[in-house]
This record gives C-alpha cells, sequence and structure tokens, in this order.
C-alpha cells in the first residue's frame, strides 16, 4: 500500500482484523501493526503464538524480529502496563506529565489535559480536578491563577497515585457504584471489591438544579453508555443512593426523564440495589466538590455503644455475618459499624441504656 493514503490505517486495520477475526479477545489483541498475545499459561501461550505466527505467514505479513518481544510476564502497550495483577499507567508516561512544564498558552495546556486525559479512568474526580484548566479553554478565557496552578500540581501528583486496575473478568457479575451530587457524577466500575475503572462528569448547569431523583438517573444512563462494551450482554448489579431507583423498570412512566431514559436501559441484564451514600464511599467522594468536606457532632455513647456490640458475643457474629453482606436476617443491616434492626439501632441488653 502506498505512503500517504488517508484511507490507510483503516484499511490496514481492517486486514488485521479480517485475519485474526476467529481470535480476538480469545488470545489475542490487533491495533493497527501491535499486536498483542496473552495467555493463561506457558504451554497455552506457546500454541497461541504458534497459531499467529501462522497466520501471518498465511497470509504473507512479516513482523520484524527486533521489535517483537516474547514470554513476557508483563509488557507495555498503547500507554499501558499490562500484566497479570492488572493495567497500570506506563511509568514513561507517568514521568511526562511529572516534568511536563507549566503551561503558558492554549497549546500547551491542550497538550496537557490531552496527556492527563487519556489516563483519565486510572484517576479518582478527575473531572472536578482539572475543572480550573479546562475552564481556561474557553474563549478568551486563558488567565493562569492560583486556581489554574493548584490543579496543575492535583493533577500531577494524582497521576503518581493512580491505582492498579483489575482486568476484567466477563464470567463474573460487573458492580456499578454510582453517586450523583449538585456538582457532578461518580461512577466506579469493579469486580471482587477490586475498581476496573473510574468515570466522573460534572452536570452542566441546568442539571444541577434537576432533583436528586434526576441527577442519579442521569448518572446511570451516563454510566451505562460509559461501559456499555463491558456490559453489554453480561449480567451486572447497579448500586446508588436513591431508594426510589429500586423499582426502575417497574415504575410507570410519569416523568419527561424516564420517556427520555428508560428506552436506553433496554437489551441489558441488571438489578438496582440499594447503598447508602456514606458507604458508597468512592462513588460518593467522585461525585463531590474536590473542596467540600464533612462535618458532624461527635458524641460519646456511641463509641461505647459501638464496643459494647463487639463484646456482646451474639451481636458481634450478627454483625460480623453483616459485614460480609450474609444478614441472618434480612431485617438487619450495619452502618459505620453499628448495627440496626428496621433501621433501628441495636443496643445490647446489659448496656445502661436499656435500663
Amino acid at each position: 500500500m502506498p505512503f500517504g493514503l488517508t484511507n490507510a490505517p483503516a484499511a490496514f486495520q481492517s486486514l488485521m482484523n479480517e485475519i485474526f477475526q476467529g481470535l480476538l479477545r480469545k488470545f489475542v489483541l490487533v491495533f493497527f501493526d501491535d499486536i498483542l498475545v496473552y495467555s493463561s499459561s506457558w504451554s497455552a501461550h506457546l500454541h497461541h503464538l504458534e497459531v499467529v505466527l501462522q497466520k501471518l505467514q498465511q497470509h504473507k505479513l512479516f513482523s520484524k524480529l527486533s521489535k517483537c518481544s516474547f514470554g513476557l510476564q508483563q509488557v507495555d502497550y498503547l500507554g499501558h502496563n499490562v500484566s497479570g495483577l492488572g493495567v497500570a499507567m506506563d511509568k514513561s508516561k507517568v514521568k511526562a506529565v511529572l516534568d511536563w512544564p507549566c503551561p503558558k498558552n492554549l497549546k500547551q495546556l491542550r497538550g496537557f489535559l490531552g496527556l492527563t486525559g487519556y489516563y483519565r479512568r486510572f484517576i479518582k474526580q478527575y473531572a472536578v480536578v482539572a475543572a480550573p484548566l479546562t475552564n481556561l479553554l474557553k474563549k478568551d478565557n486563558f488567565k493562569w491563577d492560583n486556581s489554574a496552578h493548584g490543579s496543575f500540581a492535583a493533577l500531577k501528583t494524582t497521576v503518581t497515585q493512580a491505582p492498579v486496575l483489575a482486568l476484567p473478568n466477563f464470567c463474573k457479575p460487573f458492580v456499578l457504584e454510582m453517586d450523583a451530587s449538585g456538582v457532578g457524577i461518580g461512577v466506579v466500575l469493579s469486580q471482587d471489591h477490586h475498581p476496573i475503572a473510574f468515570f466522573s462528569k460534572k452536570l452542566s448547569a441546568s442539571m444541577q438544579k434537576q432533583s436528586a431523583y434526576t441527577r442519579e438517573f442521569y448518572a446511570i444512563t451516563e454510566a451505562i453508555a460509559k461501559f456499555r462494551h463491558y456490559l453489554l450482554g453480561h449480567r451486572f448489579v447497579i448500586r446508588t443512593d436513591q431508594k426510589s431507583l429500586k423499582s426502575l423498570i417497574e415504575q410507570a412512566i410519569q416523568t419527561p426523564e424516564q420517556q427520555k431514559w428508560l428506552h436506553k436501559l433496554l437489551g441489558y441484564d441488571f438489578t438496582i440495589e440499594y447503598k447508602h451514600g456514606k458507604d458508597n464511599i468512592v462513588a460518593y467522594s467522585l461525585s463531590k466538590s474536590y473542596f467540600m468536606a464533612w462535618s458532624q457532632p461527635n458524641l460519646q455513647i456511641f463509641p461505647a455503644l459501638r464496643e459494647a456490640v463487639f463484646k456482646d458475643i451474639q451481636l458481634k457474629a450478627v454483625l460480623d455475618l453483616c459485614l460480609l453482606n450474609k444478614p441472618p436476617n434480612p431485617h438487619y443491616s450495619v452502618h459505620d459499624n453499628f448495627l440496626f434492626w428496621k433501621g433501628r439501632l441495636v443496643i445490647p441488653k446489659s448496656h445502661d441504656l436499656v435500663n
């Protein structure tokens, strides 16, 4: 194929997809001329390599040996470090972010946001942390101040603390935990309590004025659209702190938002569970402003009650079962390590409050 043709990348990618059609996402990933072969064991890997090389030979395609790597426990692929532990950011890209000079014009700012935005799935609160910088992209609005510099430094710090994301297992159900505040929405896609990807989005001015029900409903539609490639065809659980959304599918269509968004959920296999906002820690914090804080009175009686429950053998056993999501009775629940029965605080019989 001649160099310089605008359709060359698309034509070559189409060719690679056609060649490896029966192998893609089973043990092969292809992005243009980058071929990634992954296996669960060494013997399977040797077999997979043989199949891939035979495919290349049959179609008279050649790989340069000096650019190939074989039998690695971890590999750098498309700006990510992939290993058995999961997916992490490429260390060279992290260094590039840390070494990035303070932007002096829009071009340099767009470059920095482009590099950090590529890894936003690793970064909690990305939309909120980067908001002062994205505001500078508006027409005739580039003015570097303390707020922009603080956001620039915060993004650099956050990149260095990005977690290792788990690789998805499509044999297990996914969990979508979400929360919507008056500022933005926060979503965590996870499996077995390990994050696979983060997603946050700043709400528009009009959406910020909507009811909590509407904002939470909007968060569900945005999360499903964002992670569609993970969720479509697989069962998953949606956890929200809006109790009225538990029976969303059975509700009669009464609001414009339901009429507008319900059809976006068709074709997905999911259940909706209620989870209190304070228990939904990651999604709850993702949706809140970077500069907000929580304040509440600290009463001495509550630590004493918690300690009394821990000393009571029977109640401690019930508490442990609830923490494992295996309550002996569905009326039991746990919040902040306090045991509740039908929403009421459980007090041991031997405690002074009973008398």
